[in-house]
């Protein structure tokens, strides 16, 4: 007899039912002992190609777990039996669905296919970091927790380390896994459901047609169809008891009890519901882990970077590590060994520059052989060749200016001449007129072509970043200054709100705020109204520091000197001027015209950084200690050339990108013009600029953070 399976969503009997991924259950001790079996079976293929997709099956495991909980659903819905193991499923879907978007959102299928291969001919052409997530789901009855994570991957690497690459596909393997098993518990659960259900029509079909005989059962049933049957019997009496006799004999054939089948069946559903129940809660899990932790925790490469000469690369931020990580790829091998080869070079380098200059020399770090000045001679020693997109982008870099300028040059003529062309024969004082009508807008289409082109060779690069966890250090101590004119009381109330404002969002014991000051331009050196102004000024800095330190707010106030270009007398150079006159002052100089210097002045002398701000500039939370964090790293450290007066490496001026807010926005029309998008944090956000991003140079705009020694060396004599 053949009972047909009627579901209007799932047939099991369409494709064949893959058992669990449930073998002998493995303590962590013994998981560790299995990583390195595998470590030593695992032949990896010499040649290089694609692995085979993983993606095929999973969009097929992906559909049948969906149509399962659609069965599901209508069963519940029309009040039929649903296992526990179903209930699981059915309940915490919505997170299953949104981990198989995860995966498809960070396993993009080009990186997939370039991860190291297996050889063995069971498992040829299999990514080896997938056949690994596949053998710890199996023995771990798909009960994933953070140690055992990290005690199995660093036994397999014991024996054969693993690429960055493979690292960062690890996360998704064990979700691919985990999703792997489901669908196969699925299919369980569906082929147990389609023999409940024949076994009832089987039972309804009798009933029906009673003649006295035994029916004859199937020669195999599933174990939940003779439960069922069981069950049935018992429950309609001795109107069942042809099938009951039938049962009878089928279960003496096999050498079974009823007891026994029914124990079987519950001891299957039981082993059903813990796996389903342990998938669901390491899918949580994978959710939740913090997974750029962990794999720094088991990368072997981020260990032998760790050992940085200078001490520098543990102490930075995440990103940064990442791009150092990232440079090791670049330069090694497609291989787990050639990584961890090029990274102990990379170290072997820095340390002996340590050992040379001293560990705070720019080469004892290793970021200057990976991504700084030292990566030429790291390449030599490595025999590292660039590719063909590397090198033009260096020569680009390296003849920048005759690049940018020949492009436009010929971009211009080319657009000329193809205007000619179009006009055709004409007199020469035609032709003279319509290229000088052309040329204008001819020379701004290149420019903007070419910028864009170049935007697409030099796209913005994240400067490397202390990560500052305990805040700037005291040999980074920062000053952030607001230049600004005292133009009334209301305005000098709104000045300290405005300080109090930034320093609640930037709190650091060795972050300060000051405001340099100039009082408004007068035809005499005092005014009426200075001496009113100045005691609203001191008391707003009185009430200030007596609701927070004592050394953290500090008012400068400068004395007007005659201007004859302007014929007045005013604060010297203005806002230059304050800057300028500031950074002497720091440095211990006493000429300088600011005759108020209210706050801890004895600090001064110990500020490295000041960090310059417009009196209606915006800082956000914890932005000063980024910027420092920037601007302390030793591959940004600014060197000025004494012989050229200008920073050569690293960076005396760090000025981020700066927005406008939706409220200045909708000032007036030209502020909506050319506001550009708003509302966007500007610290989070990589905006290319050419001049910076081809030529290392750009205007300064008068905010952002510099070092106070380069800049004071760089302007010195200008």
């Amino acid at each position: 007899m053949r009972v047909p399976f009627f579901s209007a969503r799932v047939d099991p009997t369409a494709t064949p039912v893959d058992r669990p991924l449930r073998d002998e259950l493995l303590s962590v001790e013994r998981l560790a002992e299995r990583a390195h079996a595998l470590a030593a079976r695992f032949t990896l293929e010499r040649r290089t190609g694609r692995a085979k997709s993983l993606f095929r099956r999973f969009d097929e495991n992906a559909r049948i777990v969906r149509e399962t909980c659609q069965t599901l659903a209508d069963d519940a819905h029309q009040g039929r039996f649903v296992t526990p193991s179903g209930e699981w499923l059915l309940d915490n879907y919505h997170l299953v669905a949104a981990e198989v978007v995860q995966v498809r959102l960070n396993l993009p299928r080009s990186y997939a296919r370039g991860l190291p291969r297996l050889a063995s001919r069971e498992q040829a052409g299999h990514a080896r970091i997938s056949a690994l997530a596949v053998e710890l789901v199996r023995h771990s009855d798909s009960r994933l927790d953070r140690q055992q994570l990290l005690r199995f991957l660093d036994a397999f690497q014991v024996v054969a380390p693993l690429t960055i690459g493979e690292l960062w596909a690890w996360p998704s393997m064990l979700k691919l896994a985990l999703i792997e098993n489901l669908r196969r518990l699925s299919q369980e659960l569906l082929a147990a459901r389609a023999a409940r259900l024949a076994a009832d029509e089987c039972v309804e079909r009798f009933d029906d047609n009673r003649k006295g005989r035994v029916p004859l059962l199937p020669r195999r049933m599933h174990a939940a169809q003779v439960v069922q049957l069981l069950l049935r019997v018992r429950e309609y009496g001795p109107r069942l008891s042809a099938v009951r006799l039938g049962l009878e004999r089928y279960l003496a054939d096999h050498g079974l009890t009823s007891d026994e089948a029914v124990r079987s069946e519950h001891q299957r559903e039981a082993a059903a519901e813990v796996s389903v129940a342990n998938a669901i809660s390491s899918l949580r899990l994978c959710a939740q882990l913090d997974w750029p932790t962990y794999v720094e925790a088991v990368s072997l490469v981020e260990r032998v970077l760790q050992r940085d000469p200078a001490g520098v690369h543990a102490r930075m931020d995440f990103p940064s590590r990442d791009r150092y990580r990232q440079a090791v790829e670049e330069l090694a091998e497609p291989d787990a060994e050639s990584q961890v080869r090029v990274a102990l070079r990379a170290i072997e380098s820095a340390r002996l520059v340590s050992e040379a200059s001293g560990p705070g020399a720019r080469g004892a770090h290793v970021g200057h052989h990976l991504i700084g000045g030292g990566r030429r001679g790291l390449e030599a020693d490595l025999a590292w060749h660039p590719k063909a997109l590397t090198a033009l982008r260096r020569l680009a870099f390296a003849h920048a200016t005759l690049g940018y300028l020949s492009s436009l040059a010929l971009g211009t003529l080319a657009v000329l001449l193809a205007v000619l062309w179009a006009v055709g024969p004409a007199p020469l004082q035609t032709q003279a007129l319509v290229l000088g009508l052309v040329l204008l807008p001819a020379s701004q289409f290149v420019i903007g072509l070419v910028q864009q082109l170049a935007a697409r060779l030099a796209p913005p690069r994240r400067l490397p970043r202390l990560e500052l966890a305990s805040g700037v250090p005291d040999d980074a101590r920062t000053m952030v200054v607001v230049p600004t004119l005292l133009t009334s009381v209301a305005t000098v109330e709104r000045l300290f709100e405005h300080l109090e404002v930034l320093a609640l969002g930037n709190a650091d014991p060795n972050v300060h705020f000051a405001i340099l000051a100039d009082f408004v331009d007068a035809p005499t050196r005092t005014a009426p109204e200075d001496e009113l102004i100045l005691a609203a000024a001191r008391a707003c800095l009185a009430q200030l520091s007596a609701r927070s330190r004592a050394d953290q707010f500090f008012l400068f106030v400068r004395r007007r000197t005659w201007t004859p270009g302007e014929g007045v007398f005013m604060g010297w150079e203005r806002k230059r001027g304050k800057l300028e006159e500031f950074n002497r002052l720091v440095r211990g100089a006493t000429d300088t015209t600011f005759d108020v210097q209210l706050g801890a002045v004895a600090l001064l002398p110990r500020v490295r950084y000041c960090l310059t701000l417009d009196s209606d500039t915006r800082l956000p939370r914890d932005a000063a200690r980024r910027l420092v964090g920037i601007a302390s790293h030793p591959l940004n450290r600014p060197y000025v050339d004494p012989l050229s007066g200008r920073v050569t490496e690293g960076y005396g001026l760090l000025q981020p990108r700066v927005s406008v807010t939706a409220s200045s926005a909708a000032g007036s029309r030209f502020a909506r013009l050319f506001a550009g998008h708003t509302g966007v944090d500007p610290y989070t956000t990589a905006v290319s600029d050419t001049y910076q991003d081809l030529f290392g140079a750009g205007t300064f705009t008068g905010k952002g953070l510099y070092d106070v020694d380069a800049f004071m060396a760089a302007l010195a004599g200008r």
